[in-house]
């Protein structure tokens, strides 16, 4: 089994048996506009498939995989060493950091290399319970785990996932455009950041502008012959949003929550077929 490489807010590990008791028995090409960390993709793995984000950084970790994984692997091999070999807390702190403003002067600088791809991997692995957090300026901010020592990659799962994403597409554009070369019988699968919820894994977060933009381009999927499956918040807003669909409320958790007392609660699973 191909596991996702990063922890991502929102991502749907928790959720694959309830998504794929939902998933439309046969499609053509398959399509994930707000890609995160890909659990459900890695899990099905179809042959033609679009995968999208509008963080570019992210992105980049799976094109660097796609074409450069045994780079990858000896940078992650260098780094995970150069930490674990400090043992003291302050100098593996003080290189965490290190690490954290080189990946931030990538976010300034757009630099999007192996070597961002790398310190991004190493910073999800050694950050604070796995996030990915910036500030309004758009840098990572995330303090570090303090962990005394560190397994930030697997080289087998690295190699399955490169493989996984060879012959895909992969885009940085924002999802209408992912979603418009889609034809009838196609299937879309949409993890947008969610309505009211933690969404400041990217500067500028997703607006409610933007939902009601998504929920627009569910129905003109729909009516194009698109299976079509999305997942949301549990709330009146959303609900309305695509009230003509099936909605199902499932529970979740959130592994990802900071706060343990906020790690369980309800979504939404919206589906355009039956």
């Amino acid at each position: 089994m191909v596991l996702p490489i990063i922890k991502w807010a929102g991502g749907k590990r928790q959720l694959l048996p309830e998504l794929i008791k939902r998933l439309p028995l046969k499609f053509g090409k398959y399509y994930e506009p707000f890609f995160g960390g890909g659990a459900l993709f890695f899990f099905l793995q179809p042959k033609q498939a679009t995968l999208n984000d509008t963080n570019s950084q992210l992105i980049n970790i799976y094109t660097q995989i796609k074409n450069s994984h045994t780079k990858i692997i000896n940078i992650l091999e260098k780094t995970q060493n150069g930490y674990n070999l400090l043992e003291d807390d302050t100098k593996q702190t003080k290189y965490y950091l290190s690490k954290r403003n080189e990946f931030n002067k990538c976010i300034t600088e757009n630099i999007l290399t192996v070597e961002s791809a790398s310190l991004f991997i190493f910073l999800n692995k050694a950050g604070y319970n796995g996030l990915y957090r910036v500030n309004k300026k758009g840098l990572f901010n995330v303090p570090s785990a303090h962990r005394k020592t560190l397994k930030i990659f697997d080289t087998e799962n690295i190699l399955a996932v490169s493989q996984a994403l060879q012959k895909r597409t992969v885009k940085c554009v924002d999802f209408e455009e992912a979603c418009s070369d889609i034809e009838p019988s196609d299937f879309v699968f949409f993890d947008s950041p969610y309505y009211n919820a933690f969404d400041t894994y990217q500067s500028g977060g997703f607006s409610e502008c933007d939902h009601i933009r998504l929920a627009k381009l569910f129905k003109k999927l729909s009516d194009k012959g698109v299976y079509c499956l999305e997942t949301n918040s549990n709330c009146e807003f959303i609900k309305k949003l695509y009230k003509s669909f099936n909605i199902d409320i499932v529970p979740v958790k959130r592994m990802i929550n900071c706060d343990s007392a906020k790690r369980t609660g309800n979504e939404v699973i919206i589906t355009n077929f039956k």
